[in-house]
């Protein structure tokens, strides 16, 4: 069961959430980049929604250098570094929670 503490203004809206929320794991998809200067992909992920959902990149060598934007059916990926990116193959796991 899910726990936590959520405050909100006087206008309805959340200020405070500290939820414990329930995580499901929806599956794995991966992204092959070619070598070159792109730093923005889309990946196809069916059911993906903009809230709720979350995209983490599983490959522990280069895990703190792609970030995941989640989108409908699909997330977008971002390489924080800017230049040059080498041929790689990133796995990501998907999850929701809510």
């Amino acid at each position: 069961m899910a726990q936590g503490l959520q405050c909100w203004n006087a206008a309805g809206q959340i200020v405070v959430d500290l939820g414990d929320y329930n995580m499901r794991y929806m599956g794995a998809t991966s992204l092959s980049i070619a070598s070159g200067t792109t730093n923005t992909w889309g990946v196809a992920f069916g059911g993906m929604r903009t809230t709720g959902w979350l995209a983490v990149p599983r490959s522990v060598a280069w895990g703190t250098e792609f970030y995941c934007i989640p989108g409908n059916d699909a997330f977008t990926v971002r390489y924080t570094p800017t230049g040059y990116i080498s041929a790689r193959t990133v796995i990501f796991d998907v999850y929701s929670f809510g």
